[in-house]
């Protein structure tokens, strides 16, 4: 069993750290903060090292960046997570073993801790993940957790990204590249329009220029992407 912190002042990035870390049975979550200087507090007393920190590095009151050199070695792996890719290059100033940029799906968390415990042979990192979780476009800094199995489709618009469900419509802040990002992990997605993903399980009708799915909404193909078209047709 490996033993493991998460930092991050976003109730909701802890929120998906939990749903992770739970999903592997060989990972046990001791504690999760959302105050920099009671983590720090805390992790100064214990008695023995745990073996992996998640850390967040925007963190009011003090940066991660900094919270890092001070517990880094109560830890035997330190993973940054951050919605700032340009960070990445203090990951490998600290000597962080891993860096995830958020959002990021199960799928790649899966991934870092099959690298980071490639020894044990009880990591699953091969399950298939059964939601995403998006911006929330109601509550700023929460997340919607969304099955895969609900999902027929996914919108562009504008600002916000539309995702459509058998029976009702929900908008995300989350960009359409991230969803697509995450979507596209599995199988079942595939981007048919500049501004379209779809659930190819969900599809109900299928033609050179369109689909309709099974809840009878209809989406074009776009130009770019016929080859959708022919890889579906040899599926029939």
């Amino acid at each position: 069993m490996y033993t493991c912190l998460a930092i991050d002042d976003e109730f909701s990035a802890l929120d998906i750290i939990t749903d992770y870390i739970a999903l592997q049975p060989e990972l046990k979550l001791l504690k999760s903060y959302s105050s920099a200087p009671t983590a720090l507090k805390e992790i100064e007393n214990l008695k023995k090292r745990v073996d992996v920190i998640f850390l967040d590095i925007e963190i009011p009151t003090m940066n991660g960046i900094e919270l890092a050199k001070l517990i880094k070695h109560k830890t035997n792996k330190l993973v940054f997570t951050t919605a700032h890719a340009n960070y990445a290059i203090h990951s490998y100033e600290l000597e962080a073993d891993a860096f995830l940029l958020k959002p990021f799906s199960q799928a790649k968390f899966d991934q870092i801790i099959k690298r980071l415990f490639s020894n044990s042979s009880n990591i699953q990192a091969e399950k298939v993940n059964d939601f995403i979780l998006l911006k929330s476009d109601e509550q700023r800094n929460r997340f919607i957790k969304i099955k895969l199995d609900k999902i027929y489709a996914v919108e562009a618009q504008e600002r916000l990204t539309k995702i459509y469900l058998e029976d009702k419509a929900i908008l995300s802040r989350s960009s359409f590249s991230e969803a697509l990002a995450l979507l596209t992990t599995n199988a079942d997605f595939s981007q048919i329009h500049r501004s379209f993903i779809v659930a190819e399980s969900q599809i109900k009708t299928l033609e050179r220029s369109y689909v309709i799915l099974n809840n009878n909404i209809r989406i074009s193909i776009g130009r770019k992407y016929l080859d959708f078209y022919h890889k579906m047709s040899k599926k029939k």
